[in-house]
């Protein structure tokens, strides 16, 4: 029976084919000299039992299974290969079924999404905020300059945002103290919106000798308690004011490099201004990619899509692990649920897959390449650098490692296309002088992929191959058990 191709999805193909009676019995053949490698059978050198011994030794459905897992990968390489179709993850296995002649199997194959039209990025203008320094902001910057300098007084009247209280905290729950949540002189920042929500709506208007009663929920660093309802009482022993110095040119000639106000605000204005334009710069990649990405219509395969997330988990819990911590400890650090930590990751995946097949889709229609001389000089330098120069450069002439790096290569040339087509300017369509990093620094989100207080960055994904004897189920997305395997791997 001739191999079968079914669309199932727009880049998702389900691949059947026929292994024949003779083709499993072949296998089976293949399977016994394999498995008689690691058995010990009296009367036989290790590796020698012949596939009747091995069979009765193991059973015949062992044996059978272990011949229809040889004989798939190479089965399904040919029919791939035939039809000119490239797996994006590894395929999977979704039926096994009996036949007169033999079995027939179905594996699906999920294939690297492609952008049927492009966006616009030749001669595009891209929107970004103005670098222009504002009175506010120069304003705020004076006054943190102001506040370091600032002193408290003690007042007699009631708490606004922006004064001080010295108070005393404590927490119940259930009727129990909760010890870690309890303080004494205490000095807190009206307005804050620091320490426990809702903390500041009950201080607002307190006078000294007041005491409040609220229910609220333990933040961030309480442990197993964090998120836990608990009933918090606060006394107020002193309200106090913020006193900030007179800003004038005896304040700054005293305190600062400059000689008078006026200096003072025309040098943090220019200084504020090449820190945005510096900002601005340095995000500019990024956000013409969102821009384009925006204007794109691609279907993500789910398969995909769970197998970046998977990636991106693992390499983040590798992560805590060298620091001694596990996810609980990072879920009660952060406040961040199971549920939302999940969401971030898809949507970071998502993110890092949509701006792949937006590159390699410019890399392709604008007929990009890596010329050999050129990769060979990246892999020369790379090698250069390293402790174990010559394991590198192997690793990067002759393994995956190097079709992973001349993709990187090929998608770093796409991003300077797309930056030397693309003009940045402001809300009303004026165009903005910015020095946009070199060739050699444009960066976009890290590769590999890294979660920093509920942040997702970009994972990394590798087109996938078949590997014989190897054909797995589609990955789970589950946090808990990720969680385990990591544990058990480790």
């Amino acid at each position: 029976m001739p191999p079968t191709i079914t669309e199932s999805g727009r880049f998702e193909r389900l691949v059947g084919f026929e292994i024949t009676d003779q083709e499993l019995d072949d296998a089976k053949t293949l399977a016994a000299k394999r498995l008689a490698k690691d058995m010990r059978v009296p009367g036989f050198r290790p590796g020698r039992a012949p596939r009747r011994v091995v069979e009765a030794s193991v059973g015949a459905e062992r044996l059978r299974s272990e011949a229809i897992d040889d004989a798939i990968p190479p089965k399904l390489t040919d029919v791939l290969t035939e039809n000119d179709l490239i797996p994006a993850v590894t395929p999977s296995l979704e039926n096994v079924d009996d036949t007169e002649d033999g079995i027939n199997v179905e594996v699906k194959v999920t294939l690297w999404p492609t952008i049927d039209e492009l966006p616009s990025y030749t001669d595009r203008k891209i929107e970004i905020p103005s670098p222009e320094v504002t009175t506010e902001e120069l304003d705020e910057q004076i006054g943190r300059m102001l506040d370091q300098y600032a002193t408290v007084e003690e007042v007699e009247r009631p708490a606004d945002d922006g004064d001080y209280v010295s108070i005393d905290l404590s927490a119940t729950r259930d009727g129990e103290p909760v010890e870690e949540a309890s303080a004494s002189d205490l000095l807190y920042e009206v307005g804050s919106g620091l320490l426990i929500e809702g903390l500041d709506e009950h201080l607002g208007g307190v006078s000294a000798g007041d005491t409040v009663t609220f229910d609220g929920e333990l933040p961030g660093g309480f442990g197993d308690e964090a998120g836990n309802s608990a009933t918090f009482s606060v006394v107020v022993d002193e309200v106090k004011e913020k006193i900030r110095p007179d800003l004038d040119d005896h304040w700054v000639e005293e305190n600062t490099e400059f000689d008078s106000v006026a200096e003072l605000r025309t040098e943090l204005e220019a200084r504020i201004g090449e820190v945005k334009l510096t900002n601005l710069a340095r995000s500019f990649p990024d956000t013409a990619i969102e821009t384009l990405i925006s204007e794109i219509d691609v279907e993500i395969p789910e398969a995909l899509l769970e197998g970046e997330m998977d990636g991106m988990v693992h390499r983040f819990l590798h992560r805590l692990e060298e620091q001694d911590l596990n996810i609980d400890d990072y879920f009660s650090t952060t406040g961040m649920s199971r549920e939302a930590f999940l969401d971030d990751v898809r949507q970071g995946a998502t993110r890092a897959l949509q701006t792949r097949i937006l590159l390699e889709a410019v890399a392709a229609a604008e007929g990009l390449d890596v010329p050999d001389e050129e990769f060979r000089a990246v892999v020369e330098a790379t090698a250069a650098q390293a402790e174990n120069p010559d394991e590198i450069r192997k690793a990067l002439l002759e393994g995956s490692a190097g079709l992973s790096a001349r993709t990187d290569m090929l998608r770093d040339k796409a991003v300077r296309l797309i930056l030397e087509n693309v003009t940045p300017v402001d809300e009303d369509g004026n165009v903005i002088d910015l020095e946009v990093p070199s060739a050699e620094t444009i960066q976009m989100q890290p590769e590999d992929g890294e979660i920093v207080e509920g942040e997702i960055v970009e994972g990394e994904i590798v087109e996938g191959e078949i590997v014989e004897g190897e054909i797995v189920e589609t990955p789970t997305t589950d946090i808990e058990s990720e969680t385990e395997s990591s544990e058990e791997e480790e």
